[in-house]
């Protein structure tokens, strides 16, 4: 008998571990689906959608090179709800009458550009990037031109889409 009572304590740790590691096992197995839809929306890609941003007749009023800023706003489904995403549209017309639909962020680190009427250019506030009226990069550190918005004309209208014409990713803005 006192061989039985030396092994209990052996048993009793050998059956604690078993336990233990089951528990985890079944933790991890509910763990795993449960982080899954709670970060799956950081993975998800925005809806691509397309707003009304002017009548051709008002953006063919514009004098060439001189840039107009017009605010627009995608409603895009995230999660459950709908959001509201305004962005700002800078319309060129160039000097043979066609127009070009540029991104506000400077391509660098994304602040709001600013028109220079003066100089003729768009300035970074944040990092002195300059940009000439058709978006190409004059001045300080951005890597690229800056960003044309993906448009259409429909109807007498112009209709922007939350995406750029040259942005390497696939997703809305």
């Amino acid at each position: 008998m006192a061989k039985s009572s030396e092994e209990s304590p052996a048993r009793r740790t050998f059956m604690m571990v078993v336990i233990g590691l089951i528990s985890t096992v079944i933790g991890i197995a509910l763990a795993v689906p449960i982080l899954g839809e709670v970060l799956s929306p950081l993975f998800k890609k925005r809806d691509i959608v397309w707003t009304k941003l002017s009548a051709v007749s008002d953006l063919e009023k514009i004098s060439p090179l001189t840039p107009k800023f017009i605010p627009v706003y995608f409603k895009v489904k995230e999660g459950w709800s709908i959001n509201t995403l305004p962005r700002q549209v800078i319309v060129v017309k160039d000097i043979t009458g066609d127009l070009h639909f540029f991104s506000n962020q400077c391509t660098h680190l994304g602040c709001p550009l600013h028109w220079i009427p003066a100089r003729q250019k768009f300035m970074c506030p944040c990092h002195g990037g300059m940009f000439n009226v058709l978006g190409e990069v004059v001045g300080g550190p951005p890597p690229r031109p800056l960003y044309e918005w993906i448009h259409k004309i429909d109807k007498g209208s112009v209709f922007i889409q939350n995406k750029f014409l040259d942005n390497p990713k696939e997703r809305g803005i």
